[in-house]
């Protein structure tokens, strides 16, 4: 993976250059009651456009899942090793692109002074990112086609941020889908609380 141009570096410098541009945008915003639409709305930001990022890994998948194909057909492996393995080693990428861009978004806005904070900042992050790379490692496997698996992803993230209860507050949202179960199946809901 990490000498896939696409997949790691240019992603890992597009995260950089967000989390310069939020840090400077939010730069040392304080601690006032003014603050706290500024906060939320940049905590949004995080959780919702650079999760969307993730869709960038996609044409890596489809390159993975051939390779997969032909592998599972000689015997080599099953679904279940593929799975794991891509999965760990993940991982590590995952950690540096959550680190690094996030700590400099979220030191230069000036969030809150304690490291444990920052430390479940990253791990939210991180934990947001893998899961979409779960999704779009998904929608690979169902829909091979480079445009239609990019479009699909970008269609359930769009649907995901919609229900998180930021762009309308859970107790506003229609109750028969948006609410239950779509509420409580975006993750974003979750990364907002």
């Amino acid at each position: 993976m990490y000498r896939d141009l696409g997949y790691y570096w240019l992603r890992f410098a597009i995260y950089i250059a967000l989390c310069l541009c939020v840090g400077t945008i939010f730069h040392d915003i304080g601690l006032t009651y003014g603050s706290i639409q500024a906060r939320g709305s940049m905590l949004m930001f995080v959780a919702a456009f650079l999760t969307f990022m993730a869709i960038g890994g996609f044409p890596s998948f489809v390159e993975d899942m051939k390779i997969f194909g032909r592998e599972r057909l000689n015997g080599h492996y099953g679904v279940g090793a593929f799975v794991i393995g891509n999965t760990i080693s993940s991982i590590p990428y995952l950690c540096f692109i959550s680190l690094i861009p996030g700590a400099l978004a979220y030191y230069l806005v000036g969030l809150q002074k304690s490291f444990d904070h920052f430390i479940y900042f990253v791990i939210l992050l991180f934990t947001s990112t893998m899961l979409v790379e779960s999704i779009m490692m998904t929608v690979a496997s169902i829909v091979p086609n480079y445009l239609m698996g990019i479009i699909t992803g970008a269609g359930i993230q769009g649907i995901m941020i919609l229900n998180g209860g930021f762009f309308r507050l859970p107790d506003d949202l229609p109750k028969p889908f948006w609410r239950y179960p779509m509420y409580y199946i975006a993750f974003h809901k979750y990364a907002n609380q």
